[in-house]
């Protein structure tokens, strides 16, 4: 049994002018109050409670759940679990539970609200498993290297659908030295209903054969078929050769919506197509082919005038209800210099099909007849940003005078202090990354997640995301310093930063942002008992994951924080964090101007109750 105990003090203040009305999960801001707030100060209280029993040392469960008392309002993030059990009047709710049973040939798992990866290391060539990560530590969605406190961190899962995602059952077995898997559940993925997946791995020498299978719920079917599926067949091959270099293979067999009418686009001489315009509309059926999509990829090790060289190319083309797309990603990365490593990484892609453009009677203020307009879900396949047509070039630079310990340990492209070797003790480690983007062609209609976590289609009379004006670029710099006996992070970053949803472009200035110039700078000093750390950005999105997609940013943002730790389980933060709105341009409802100021008194205290005899002397326990 462990318990994590909270004190938290909150007080805030609305700027001059500014006034904001509680909704029953979030709140909506406008300029509309007195010249002069007064501060405003709320106590709450919780006791997080986790029991965990291990009954042999191959089976474990555990529940996760919290006990409110009082709930102390806040301004920022109040989109939470936390509200809605105050709004419902209750005082405790589960937040995670989880079994397991390991045993040397096969496994079980059962869990609720529980993170799950996907089985991309399992030989899942074409990622049909999904993965889901419901925590969301992130301050803000552009530029945060994740480098705050526990006390910024969010089950965004769970905030958003108030229920406890994901959801199922994972096992497997080995059998003659073949490797079986499957899952099942309800809401394996945010959004998604019941769904099963299966895999088997048959070794062939050195190489593996893997089979995956999955069967999803369709969460935008249409009446009357309100419980269609989509389901999927993968078979692919993966060669490992010596040194390191790996063959990978594979085909895709995804039959959704076959022999269903579609629209397609096609351009013509200016003025001779669709209502005058430059589109010719017609329809196509799908086919047995468009199911099918096909994969290789190659990754090549070499020893260049001394220099470990890793090159790798990964071709993609899939029909339209497969995936709708060709893509080709080429990487290289390597040795510079003992102490330097250099990566470049190409991607570029474009739809089979491209998009359905909106085109009407009459002009944007007096939308006459529709003659045609983005494809949604009633179509067998849509184009968003998973394949429009685009450009992307990525280089990243990383400075590790301890080269004998990776500085970035999970993906060797991605700058975020989880992805951080937490044992480089190098004096000054540096990461350097640039990001070049360019968006060629528009999407279709997108979908987003309601304040419930249900999946909802943007409407139909609107044109989807504009393709970006000229190539976006994006720069991230984070410095590591381990001097003797305490660390500092010093992380940059700032560019150009798209909108997803279609909704945000438009000509209108008022509420959305369709893109986004932010710089964000972030810094972090670690000195026991201490912990310092302060933040300050221009333009970046909201921290909830539906304001980036509708576009929805702050002119500033900034904050300081101390942690203390009296004991090792005993805490106190104080932590400062201001919005502004600076002009009355992109003022969305629910990011308003605010001081906040958030005070917490944690505590953590457990037991462990041994119910076995003790091993005697000269006696090994299991």
């Amino acid at each position: 049994m462990s318990h994590d105990i909270v004190l938290e003090n909150v007080m805030h203040r609305l700027q001059p002018g500014w006034d904001v009305q509680n909704g029953p999960d979030e709140k909506t801001y406008s300029k509309t109050g007195p010249e002069h707030e007064p501060w405003r100060s709320q106590w709450g209280e919780s006791l997080l409670t986790e029991a965990a029993t291990r009954i042999t040392p191959d089976i474990f469960g555990r529940v996760l759940f919290e006990m409110q008392g009082d709930y102390a309002d806040r301004y920022w993030r109040p989109n939470n679990i936390e509200h809605e059990i105050d709004n419902q009047g209750r005082h405790a709710f589960v937040r995670q539970a989880e079994a397991r049973i390991d045993k040397d040939e096969w496994f079980l798992h059962g869990f609720q609200g529980v993170a799950h990866g996907d089985w991309t290391a399992k030989g899942d060539f074409f990622q049909l498993y999904p993965t889901a990560f419901p925590d969301d530590d992130y301050l803000g969605s552009s530029g945060s290297f994740g480098i705050y406190p526990d006390n910024f961190k969010q089950d965004s899962f769970l905030n958003i659908s108030k229920r406890e995602v994901p959801r199922g059952f994972e096992g497997g077995f080995q059998l003659l030295g073949i490797d079986f898997g499957a899952a099942v559940g309800n809401e394996l993925a945010l959004g998604y209903g019941k769904a099963g997946y299966g895999r088997v791995s048959a070794p062939i020498g050195p190489t593996k054969l893997t089979f995956v299978y999955k069967d999803e719920d369709v969460p935008y079917a249409l009446p009357p078929d309100t419980d269609e599926r989509n389901r999927a067949y993968a078979l692919s091959w993966r060669a490992p050769f010596e040194k390191g270099d790996v063959l990978e293979t594979g085909v895709k067999y995804q039959p959704f919506r076959l022999h269903e009418s579609y629209q397609v686009a096609r351009d013509v001489s200016a003025g001779t197509g669709l209502l005058g315009s430059s589109t010719e509309i017609s329809n196509k059926t799908t086919e047995t082919k468009d199911a099918y999509a096909e994969r290789i990829r190659y990754e090549h090790h070499a020893n260049i005038v001394d220099h470990d060289v890793v090159m790798s190319a990964d071709g993609t083309h899939a029909g339209v209800v497969a995936g709708n797309k060709d893509q080709i990603d080429l990487r290289v990365g390597g040795d510079l210099l003992p102490v330097l490593r250099g990566s470049v990484q190409y991607t570029y892609r474009r739809p089979l099909e491209g998009p359905i453009p909106f085109l009407y009677e009459g002009d944007p203020n007096n939308i006459g007849a529709v003659a045609a307009n983005p494809r949604g879900p009633d179509s067998p396949f849509t184009v968003n940003w998973d394949n429009r047509e685009a450009v992307f070039l990525t280089t990243t630079l990383v400075f590790d005078p301890t080269p004998g310990s990776a500085l970035l340990i999970y993906n060797p492209d991605t700058l975020q202090l989880w992805n951080v070797n937490p044992r480089e003790t190098a004096p000054l480690a540096v990461a350097f990354q640039h990001r070049m983007s360019d968006y060629r062609t528009t999407t279709d209609r997108l979908y987003y997640y309601d304040s419930t976590g249900q999946i909802v289609f943007e409407p139909a009379a609107h044109t989807g995301a504009w393709p970006s004006a000229h190539p976006l670029n994006e720069f991230r710099l984070m410095l590591i310093g381990h001097p003797h006996k305490w660390s500092w992070v010093l992380a940059l970053a700032g560019g150009e930063s798209p909108a997803i949803s279609s909704l945000a472009y438009s000509n209108s200035t008022a509420v959305n942002k369709p893109l986004t110039d932010y710089y964000s700078i972030e810094g972090k000093i670690d000195f026991w008992p201490f912990v310092l750390w302060a933040n300050y950005g221009s333009g970046v999105w909201g921290p909830e994951p539906y304001q980036r997609f509708f576009g929805e940013a702050f002119d500033r943002l900034f904050g300081v924080g101390l942690s203390y730790k009296i004991t090792v389980n005993t805490t106190v933060d104080v932590s400062y964090l201001a919005a502004r709105q600076d002009d009355s341009m992109f003022v969305a409802p629910d990011l308003g101007a605010y001081d906040e100021i958030r005070t917490l008194f944690s505590h953590r205290f457990g037991f462990v109750f041994q119910l076995d005899e003790a091993a005697r002397p000269g006696y090994r326990a299991r």
